[in-house]
């Protein structure tokens, strides 16, 4: 009987130590295009912030990266090229495979679609006391050169 009551009291005090460590890490991801700037053909489908990968977020990395790519005629993410990447190791990898899984939908201006050639920059940004704060240094580090 004393052991099943101790089981859930340890099991508690272990969760409450560990949340306890556990540090709030604010990040954000600024998308900016850089061309086409504007008369685009498709849009993202999904408008959302993209997500920061939590490798990148645990090993406190940031930085930026430009990517040319293709979107086909269906909206689909096509030929995913790396032109920079600040770290290079880290930041190229996880922006071109992020790219890839991203939907385009065609623009409301657009009568007719076609398959377009785009090139965007991804600054990926961490620190500060609140998500308004990551967001903030993320509009400053873009406008820095990325590499």
């Amino acid at each position: 009987m004393k052991i099943s009551i101790l089981i859930p009291v340890v099991f508690a005090v272990t969760t409450a130590t560990t949340v306890a460590k556990s540090k709030t890490f604010y990040a954000d991801i600024q998308v900016t295009d850089i061309e086409p700037t504007r008369d685009f053909i498709w849009e993202r489908a999904n408008q959302n912030t993209p997500k920061y990968p939590i490798e990148l977020a645990r090993s406190g990395i940031r930085g930026c990266a430009v990517l040319s790519f293709n979107i086909s005629d269906s909206g689909k993410t096509e030929n995913v090229e790396v032109i920079n990447s600040l770290p290079k190791k880290y930041l190229g990898k996880y922006s071109r495979k992020m790219l890839k899984k991203w939907k385009w939908v065609p623009a409301e201006t657009v009568a007719e679609t076609a398959p377009e050639k785009r090139t965007l920059r991804l600054d990926f940004c961490m620190g500060g006391e609140s998500v308004e704060q990551a967001q903030k240094a993320c509009k400053q580090q873009a406008k820095l050169t990325c590499g």
